[in-house]
């Protein structure tokens, strides 16, 4: 919460000095540079010398704020020196996170949005484990190539002759991975 502006009579080091908060310091709506869009949704001016202004609610002025705002967030990421990025804002159990990834490897920026997510989410599985149960949980269909199998395979030292009780019993202790190979790190 940002401060009251500072009377134009206070010693600007008054609260330094005293170790003593104001009430009109702690309360944020009292500022010039604060104006309320209705109940608990406020609009701060990021400019010293300005009065935020604030439309009557009009849906057409909350659609323009909405496109500047993506205007300006395209422009951020477009500028960034990669080909694939993301700059996310997201609310998780009430907390937001921020998060922003910038890579010329669509696998990297994917793992990377995908591990950030899964890492905001309050669960005791590992990473590997949470995204897993998510892909499984959620509508998301994933089609592997046939060689992720193969690889699969071989690391378990199955073959096409072994059964699929063999393959089974190879994976009881780790579960399917995919890719079999461990992530370098």
């Amino acid at each position: 919460m940002a401060p009251a502006d500072p009377t134009d009579d206070a010693h600007p080091h008054a609260r330094e000095d005293e170790g003593v908060v104001r009430p009109d310091e702690l309360d944020y709506t009292a500022s010039e540079r604060v104006a309320e869009l209705d109940e608990g949704r406020y609009v701060v001016a990021t400019d010293n010398d300005e009065t935020p202004s604030v439309d009557d609610g009009d849906e057409e002025a909350v659609e323009d704020r909405g496109s500047l705002a993506r205007q300006q967030m395209a422009r951020y990421v477009s500028e960034r020196d990669a080909d694939y990025g993301f700059a996310l804002t997201a609310a998780f159990d009430g907390e937001v996170a921020h998060h922003e990834h910038f890579s010329d490897d669509v696998a990297t920026a994917f793992g990377e949005l995908t591990s950030w997510y899964v890492d905001q989410i309050d669960t005791d599985a590992s990473t590997r484990k949470a995204l897993a149960i998510l892909l499984l949980a959620s509508d998301t269909q994933v089609a592997y190539p046939t060689k992720a199998l193969a690889s699969v395979l071989d690391r378990h030292g199955l073959s096409l002759d072994d059964s699929i009780a063999d393959l089974v019993s190879a994976l009881r202790g780790e579960g399917l991975q995919i890719p079999s190979d461990p992530p370098e790190e």
